[in-house]
């Protein structure tokens, strides 16, 4: 269970991206704190263990990562969100096209 789901993102984010940070944020009843790159690295220093860290950028991934966090990137879970709804297609459930 995440306490903190931090987004530190050099890119802007997409609608999918922006889907899955807010389920994210309802199955864990967890508060999204969004911070530009010095910012996210001072906090992260600080933080509760229980935060998701979730970044574009390799570097801050690994600092998370040292500092005992769990950590995402938006390309890994856009490639997790399209192969959800691959596997929901072929089931026979309508998925929404328009993400892709």
């Amino acid at each position: 269970m995440y306490s903190e789901i931090i987004v530190c993102l050099k890119d802007s984010a997409d609608e999918v991206f922006e889907k899955q940070v807010n389920m994210l944020k309802e199955r864990h009843h967890a508060k999204v704190l969004r911070m530009g790159k010095d910012e996210a690295a001072d906090y992260i220093k600080t933080c509760a263990s229980e935060a998701l860290f979730i970044s574009d950028d390799e570097n801050m991934l690994s600092k998370a990562k040292e500092a005992g966090l769990a950590t995402n990137s938006p390309a890994a879970m856009r490639e997790s969100y399209m192969k959800a709804m691959e596997m929901l297609k072929t089931m026979g459930v309508k998925c929404d096209d328009h993400l892709r």
